[in-house]
């Protein structure tokens, strides 16, 4: 009689089953499987082994792209700060309306001088050099402001009581302090101000050095106190001749006036001389640049932008200067404005998508308009520049024209 089996695990049915399914015939026994059976597993093991190569090859190419793209926008934050400057951004209450972004940039141009001995606490100087520039994209034209460093602006603006705009940016209490005039220009002007740059005096010489001097056409002799002159002509000149081009004020007839005049001269050459550059000077510059210029203009707006100046023909490139006359005002020698013939210009140059605004909406200040003839706001093209067909200001004109009928013999 046959022993009962006495595991209580034991299964008949179960070891029955596991016995057959481990003498199936298996594709991969050899001495079992057919010839068409060793292909296709052969295949599907070639598939598989494929398959895993494309998955470690994906893997990899996912880890490579991802440390590039870490490490470009690491570079570009690098690239961005150096342009910037770590500067701080304008109110975007100021702005341009968000319906005109796409056609319109304005931007607030300050050259900054510090004078020697004198303390700056919020790292900024006097203003002397103010470019307001609207540039219409959508057109392709850009125009120019030139707003006079001794413009009134009223004795309600923290000045230090000269009541000049150039002061308004040194006495600012704003982050950074240039926000205070971009807000001034804002009320005073009702033009909108998108960015800002400002640039140190010193860096203008570094600049133009860098590439190893800039052609410039001089309209008339440049004389200084000293006596030493810059004669009328095109000269290639380095960054000192430069400064003293740009900055003496004293041999012409309406003094800040007639600098400004020569100003668009230099303007202009240093717009040509962008429009030409190669990539070696841009190399060169960029030293001098990122130690002396701020800009809340970041890298890739600023690389969109140059690449379209770039675009923009000399005819449709406008200069014009806010009209006015000097006056003097508790003892201050100040430039007040001609309201209608700014809120003329204004209108009809800088608000190209926008409702005109009239003289009496202005938060400008005119103490006296008696001189129609001095600086009547006419503009000049950087093509009449670059061409010599421009005509020198009407207030100079007038002052040398009255200097040689006064020193004419008498008939």
């Amino acid at each position: 009689m046959a022993k009962k089996p006495t595991n209580p695990y034991y299964h008949p049915q179960e070891q029955q089953r596991r016995s057959a399914y481990a003498h199936r015939a298996s594709p991969y026994d050899e001495h079992r499987a057919s010839p068409a059976q060793q292909r296709a597993a052969a295949a599907r093991r070639r598939k598989a082994a494929a398959k895993k190569r494309r998955r470690r090859f994906f893997g990899v190419l996912a880890t490579v792209l991802l440390a590039c793209g870490v490490v470009c926008f690491a570079v570009y934050n690098l690239l961005n700060n150096l342009v910037t400057g770590g500067a701080g951004a304008l109110p975007s209450e100021i702005g341009t309306e968000d319906a005109l972004k796409g056609d319109v940039v304005n931007i607030l141009c300050a050259g900054i001088d510090f004078e020697e001995g004198r303390e700056y606490p919020n790292g900024m100087g006097f203003t002397d050099v103010i470019l307001y520039v609207t540039f219409d994209m959508k057109a392709n034209q850009i125009s120019m402001l030139q707003i006079p460093r001794d413009t009134y602006v009223g004795s309600s603006v923290n000045t230090g009581g000269t009541g000049k705009i150039n002061a308004v940016a040194l006495r600012g209490e704003t982050d950074p302090p240039i926000a205070a005039l971009a807000t001034l220009i804002n009320e005073q002007f009702k033009l909108p101000v998108d960015y800002y740059m400002t640039i140190d005096m010193d860096a203008f010489k570094a600049v133009i050095n860098a590439i190893g001097g800039i052609e410039v056409t001089v309209p008339m002799d440049i004389v200084d106190d000293e006596g030493n002159v810059l004669p009328a002509g095109t000269h290639k000149i380095d960054g000192e001749t430069a400064e003293f081009m740009v900055r003496q004020r004293h041999n012409y007839g309406n003094a800040d006036i007639g600098r400004l005049e020569m100003q668009r001269y230099m303007y202009s050459a240093l717009l040509k001389t962008f429009k030409s550059f190669p990539l070696s000077d841009i190399i060169k510059v960029m030293p001098a640049y990122i130690q002396y210029v701020k800009t809340d203009i970041n890298l890739a707006k600023m690389c969109s932008l140059a690449g379209k100046v770039i675009n923009v023909p000399s005819e449709n490139i406008l200069m014009f200067t806010v009209p006015g006359e000097a006056c003097t005002v508790n003892g201050q020698s100040v430039y007040t404005v001609h309201l209608e013939a700014t809120a003329e210009i204004l209108n009809e140059h800088f608000r190209p998508y926008s409702d005109p605004v009239g003289a009496e909406s202005l938060g400008l200040i005119e103490l006296q308009n008696t001189v129609s003839s001095v600086n009547d706001g006419t503009g000049q093209s950087m093509d009449s520049i670059d061409s010599g067909t421009a005509q020198w200001g009407q207030g100079n004109i007038q002052s040398e024209t009255e200097e040689s009928s006064s020193s004419a013999p008498a008939a």
